[in-house]
C-alpha cells in the first residue's frame, strides 16, 4: 500500500468511527453567531458576572401567593430581576381582560423613566400557567428578550423569520435555558380532555438546538452538565450531553465568544443602578 493510499484508508477509518454532529453545521455556526451577537450588544460582563443558569427552584423563584395573579406577578419579577431589568418599568394584564390598544414599545417606557409620569411595557400572561412555572418563565423570558432585542445597537444576524428563534436563544443566553429545553415541545396528547393547551408553550426552536444553544452556555460558564441534568426530562438528558461533546471541541467558536469584550449598556446592576438613582 503506498503512502497516499495508506492516508486514504485511516481517514475512512476515521470517519466510520468519527461522531457526527448533533446539528447540520450551518444550524450550529448560526447559535454560535447567534450568541456572539447577545454577548456583543447585551454586555459580556453581565453575562460572566451575574448571569447565572436560573433552576426551576424555590432557591430562585422562592416564595408564594394564593391569589393567581398575585403569582403571576411574583414570578415575573424574579424574571425580570434574573434578567438584568430591574430597571424596566412593566405592567402585567390577563390577556382574557386585555383590550387592545396602542402600548409603549421598550425605547418608550425606558425613556419615560426620565419624565414624571413614566409609561409601562405591557406583558401579558395566561393565569393558567401558575401551575405550569416553566412554561411562564419562559414565556416571560421570551417576551423581554423579544423587547430587548428590539434595543440592540447592531442587527441581529437573522432575517424577520428567525426572529422569534433569535429571540429564544437570547433568552438563554439570559440565563433561561432549563425553562426553554424542558418546554420546546408540547407534551403529547392522547384525547381531546387530556391536559390543558393552555398550560403548553409551543418554541420556535428545536429541543435538539435549544439543547445545543444551553451546551454553549454552560461551556463560556463553566457549569457541568451535573448541574442541568436534575432540571430536564430524562429523554433529553443524551440530547443534552451529545450536545455539550461537540461544543466543547469547538475551540475556534469558543474562543471567538471568550475574547468578546462588550461592557453592557442595556441589562444588569450597574444600569439599574445608574437609571433608578437618575429619576
Amino acid at each position: 500500500m503506498n503512502t497516499q493510499n495508506h492516508m486514504l484508508y485511516f481517514t475512512m477509518f476515521d470517519n466510520l468511527f468519527k461522531t457526527p454532529p448533533p446539528l447540520e453545521e450551518e444550524t450550529i455556526q448560526w447559535l454560535f453567531d447567534g450568541f456572539a451577537w447577545a454577548l456583543e450588544n447585551f454586555g459580556s460582563d453581565v453575562f460572566y458576572a451575574e448571569t447565572e443558569l436560573i433552576e426551576p427552584s424555590q432557591k430562585f423563584f422562592p416564595g408564594g401567593n394564593e391569589d393567581i395573579d398575585g403569582m403571576a406577578k411574583l414570578i415575573f419579577d424574579r424574571v425580570r430581576h434574573y434578567g438584568g431589568l430591574d430597571h424596566w418599568p412593566c405592567q402585567l394584564i390577563d390577556h382574557h381582560e386585555f383590550e387592545q390598544t396602542e402600548t409603549a414599545n421598550a425605547q418608550q417606557a425606558l425613556q419615560s423613566l426620565n419624565e414624571t409620569i413614566t409609561t409601562p411595557l405591557t406583558l401579558l400572561y395566561e393565569p393558567q400557567q401558575v401551575g405550569s412555572p416553566n412554561v411562564m418563565i419562559a414565556n416571560y423570558a421570551q417576551a423581554l428578550a423579544h423587547h430587548l432585542g428590539t434595543l440592540a445597537p447592531r442587527p441581529a444576524p437573522c432575517d424577520q423569520e428567525q426572529w422569534p428563534h433569535m429571540m429564544e436563544l437570547l433568552a438563554v443566553y439570559m440565563g433561561f435555558g432549563l425553562m426553554f429545553v424542558d418546554t420546546a415541545v408540547p407534551p403529547r396528547r392522547t384525547c381531546g380532555s387530556c391536559g390543558n393547551p393552555a398550560m403548553d408553550r409551543v418554541g420556535a426552536l428545536t429541543e435538539m438546538q435549544v439543547c445545543y444553544a444551553l451546551a454553549i452556555f454552560c461551556e463560556l460558564k463553566q457549569i457541568p452538565a451535573k448541574q442541568v441534568y436534575p432540571h430536564i426530562k430524562g429523554y433529553l438528558k443524551p440530547l443534552f450531553k451529545k450536545a455539550s461533546k461537540d461544543a466543547a471541541q469547538r475551540t475556534e467558536q469558543l474562543t471567538r465568544l471568550q475574547t468578546i469584550n462588550a461592557p453592557s449598556q442595556l441589562r444588569g446592576k450597574a444600569v439599574t443602578e445608574k437609571l433608578l438613582e437618575s429619576r
